[in-house]
């Protein structure tokens, strides 16, 4: 073991910073984060400072399965162009390298400023054969560099076994970290990262929310709305998701700086799909805002995804941005792309659709046929108009190819009402690793007749946002070519079922490689 850390170091000093180059795997995503080579899972360790948000990420570096972790590294200026860093941590005789977060140290309460340089501090579990223990490590020059505490770690293990993922906030005059704890979380409270107490813990009463897997990677963030401050917890689980295998959910409620508080009973979902798992926030957001990104993949298959034979497994997430509404007087969270987003934009491919464009019942409408445009990088909004859906009414979105391999997501009315909307990869390509998980259905909150649709297609992922971020569905697929025609199909369950398409556009995406 001696050895082979002796080599990863030296490795690691020769590396350099890499501006994003030119990718063309067949699978390879073109507008989300992928991991240059081997093995990516949770994101870890997310912050801005000095015009750079970091991002840094569960790596394996000598394989495309799980293995040794690291945190792998990149950083961008507009979230969504990533620059490749050298790894920042490193396997060490407490152990691997597991999930964590990162603060910016503004008050120098570690002590560790130089200067007039404020220090970004890692916080992360210390993971062996052993009890899980939480460390922290710190970098006075952006990220580029980390000195881990010569102390750690900072909580040691208190004889529990699933102890890990701490996600630090700041609130008032000190620092609070939330931390899995089997299937609850537990906090605690410091004054200078260094030492630490523990403050209370949330999750133990086994009827609030899902606690049908291990509770990991939590993150504790406020959101404002109507102009009042809510508390959200996210907390991802495995296994246990509504439609299989890892997942995140989320309770609202207050927090005091010492307790969470949540009336919340029922389990909420971030996202219904079956790949967006241990999603987590950036810290220190010069907007104020809640920005997240997840490990796009399920720990059901992760291992054994086709990339592995292009040299990669792993992706991440676009970022998404987090927000409360109010439906049927009962708070949801919400999601929606960043602003920055629009710079993968490409303004010379914009189609509007025409207004109150009805789709055949028991038919359907090819709208890449109609605006001339193919391409399998895309984001489509589409707004419907459902009158006498009825019987086994239903919409489907669908992105195709020519081997007629497909991707839709839609409506379906036949579906018991807890499974009205649908994402299905059934007919996608390669599903040899993805088993039975092929269709994800989540029930819709909005229930008057307009229903929306922003749908984000990358080479092998699609997200999408139903009712403008109430329903969210992240899915992987791994088509033989990019699914590059947009069809609209509506199979008309009555005589008086009425789809009408009331605005629409396609908008085409460029690369975020140098190709």
């Amino acid at each position: 073991m001696r050895v082979v850390l002796v080599v990863v170091l030296a490795l690691g000093m020769v590396a350099s910073e890499r501006p994003l180059e030119c990718r063309q795997e067949r699978h390879r995503p073109q507008i989300h984060f992928s991991v240059p080579s081997n093995w990516l899972n949770d994101p870890n360790g997310m912050v801005y400072y000095d015009g750079e948000y970091h991002l840094h990420y569960q790596y394996h570096p000598y394989s495309t399965q799980w293995g040794p972790m690291h945190w792998g590294h990149a950083v961008s200026t507009d979230l969504v162009t990533w620059t490749d860093l050298p790894i920042s941590l490193y396997p060490d005789e407490l152990g691997m390298i597991f999930s964590g977060s990162a603060v910016v140290d503004l008050d120098n309460s570690t002590g560790l400023q130089k200067d007039s340089v404020q220090p970004i501090v890692a916080i992360f579990t210390h993971a062996n054969a052993g009890p899980q223990q939480q460390s922290i490590a710190y970098s006075l020059n952006k990220a580029r560099d980390f000195v881990k505490y010569e102390n750690n770690p900072v909580v040691p293990n208190p004889g529990v076994g699933d102890f890990r993922d701490p996600k630090v906030i700041r609130y008032n005059d000190k620092w609070v970290m939330v931390l899995a704890v089997g299937n609850k979380v537990d906090f605690f409270g410091s004054s200078d990262l260094k030492t630490w107490e523990f403050l209370s813990d949330f999750g133990i009463d086994p009827s609030q929310g899902s606690h049908a897997g291990v509770w990991e990677c939590p993150d504790l963030v406020r959101i404002q709305h109507n102009g009042f401050y809510h508390w959200v917890l996210l907390v991802s689980i495995n296994p246990g998701g509504p439609n299989g295998g890892s997942v995140t959910q989320y309770f609202i409620g207050s927090f005091d700086g010492k307790e969470f508080h949540s009336n919340q009973m029922d389990a909420l979902w971030m996202d219904w799909g079956e790949d967006n798992y241990a999603a987590v926030s950036f810290s220190n957001e010069p907007k104020g805002r809640t920005l997240v990104m997840g490990w796009m993949n399920n720990w059901a298959y992760a291992n054994e995804l086709p990339t592995r034979s292009e040299g990669f497994n792993g992706q991440m997430t676009l970022p998404r941005e987090l927000n409360l509404a109010t439906v049927d007087g009962a708070l949801r969270l919400i999601s929606s792309l960043p602003e920055e987003f629009g710079k993968l934009r490409d303004p010379s491919q914009v189609f509007q659709l025409p207004l109150l464009k009805e789709i055949p019942p028991n038919g359907f409408y090819n709208v890449s046929e109609e605006i001339g445009f193919k391409s399998g990088l895309v984001e489509v909004d589409l707004a419907f108009n459902m009158v006498g859906i009825e019987g086994t009414s239903s919409i489907a979105i669908c992105f195709v190819n020519r081997q007629r391999q497909e991707v839709c997501t839609g409506y379906d009315h036949e579906r018991p009402v807890d499974k009205e909307l649908f994402m299905n990869r059934e007919l996608s390509g390669d599903l040899r690793a993805i088993g039975g998980l092929r269709r994800a259905t989540a029930g819709r909150v909005k229930k008057d007749n307009i229903i929306t649709f922003k749908i984000v297609m990358d080479l092998s992922a699609a997200e999408v946002f139903i009712d403008n971020g109430l329903t969210v569905f992240t899915a992987l697929f791994f088509p033989d070519e990019p699914l590059d025609t947009l069809e609209i199909r509506h199979h008309a369950g009555s005589a008086e079922s009425r789809v009408t398409l009331i605005n629409g556009s396609v908008q085409g995406l460029r690369s975020m490689y140098n190709c």
